[in-house]
This record gives structure tokens, C-alpha cells and sequence, in this order.
């Protein structure tokens, strides 16, 4: 009947648009990336995979360099656009298994399953060369203004690591990254890693 057809319809439309919701939920509104609720989540399920089955994971925590500078010098519009130009890049350039969220501010954090030391410097130095590679541009005029700059810090998943051990570690290493001058990779220590290239390894 015309009342069952429409009532089926209203409860497509209404899945619909709690689905929205849900993936609204876990979206952060400026950059389209994940949010912190939603990159942590992950992170979880990350740790308690790698238990379950022994595999290696490595997590990456991301500033973007001198941004209260470009807020105070262009204004917040300009550091939101620096904000979207670095999440845009981000996209281009990480892995398909690769997950990335906006951890706070010009924070970001990226979770790197199946991931070795030595791959996991491989791609935050990719992802920090392709970033300082690409212009940052005053979108109403096109004028250019200058390139966007990141620091990373890693940490690699080790046995008893909660979310909070494997994000502290790496916040110590993305700070490590800034005092040294930042537009680096810094990476916590490992024995058995011995650093053939400019990535820093803390």
C-alpha cells in the first residue's frame, strides 16, 4: 500500500541519515580527516590486533612547524587552509593500510600497521618531504605565501604498550624533532636500526 511504501521510505531515509551521524561523529569539520575519538579508536584496535597476532606497528605523531606564526602573520582563515593544503598532501601520500586522524590543533597522528622501524622513518620522511614540497596558496587570490614545514616524532608498538605509553613515546620524539630545528623525523631508539639517511633517530 501507499502508507507501507512511504513508511519504508522514511525508514531508508532515516538510516540514511543516522549513518550520516555516525560517520559525521568521527570526522574532523576543517580537515575531513578522522577526529581524535575516531584516530585513537583505532589506534586500540591497532595494539589489541598486533597482540592477538604478533605483528609490528609503529605510530607517528605530526606538527605542523612555526603555525601560530602563520595564524598570527596571514590570520586564521590562512591556517585553516594550511590545515586542509597538509590533510589534502596527507591523503596523496600515505598507504592504503595507513590510518590518519587530527589528533588536536595542528597536531595530527598516524597509525602504520605491519610496519617496521625502518619503513615507518621511510614513510614519515616521505610524507614530511611531500608536504614541505607543496606551496601554500592564498585561496581567494592564488598568491602564493609561502611552503608549510612538519616535524614527526615515532614510536614503535612494543609488548605491554597501551595507546597512551605508544602516544606518549612518540610526543617525546615529535618534541625532540622541534628542538632540533624542527622539519625532521625523530624516531625513539632502537638497537638493531642504525640510520643511513638525514632522519634522526633519537
Amino acid at each position: 500500500s501507499s502508507m507501507q511504501q512511504s513508511l519504508y521510505q522514511s525508514g531508508v531515509k532515516l538510516k540514511e541519515a543516522y549513518r550520516r551521524i555516525e560517520e559525521l561523529a568521527e570526522l574532523d569539520e576543517l580537515t575531513g580527516t578522522s577526529n581524535r575519538r575516531s584516530i585513537m579508536r583505532t589506534l586500540e584496535e591497532e595494539i589489541a590486533r598486533c597482540a592477538r597476532n604478533g605483528s609490528s606497528c609503529a605510530v607517528a605523531l605530526i606538527d605542523l612547524d612555526h603555525f601560530k606564526r602563520i595564524n598570527d602573520v596571514y590570520g586564521h582563515p590562512i591556517g585553516d587552509e594550511a590545515l586542509r593544503t597538509f590533510a589534502i598532501g596527507m591523503f596523496a601520500n600515505l598507504r592504503s593500510i595507513d590510518r590518519f586522524g587530527r589528533y588536536g590543533g595542528e597536531e595530527f597522528a598516524v597509525v602504520l600497521p605491519n610496519t617496521a622501524l625502518r619503513q615507518a622513518l621511510t614513510v614519515a620522511d616521505h610524507i614530511r618531504r611531500a608536504v614541505m614540497a607543496k606551496e601554500l596558496k592564498k585561496k581567494s587570490t592564488g598568491e602564493i605565501l609561502g611552503r608549510v614545514t612538519i616535524s614527526v616524532g615515532v614510536s614503535m608498538l612494543k609488548p605491554n604498550d597501551d595507546t597512551d605509553s605508544l602516544i606518549e613515546r612518540a610526543d617525546a620524539c615529535l618534541y625532540a624533532a622541534k628542538r632540533a630545528g624542527r622539519n625532521r623525523v625523530i624516531c625513539e631508539a632502537d638497537p638493531e636500526y642504525s640510520s643511513e639517511t638525514q632522519t634522526r633517530v633519537a
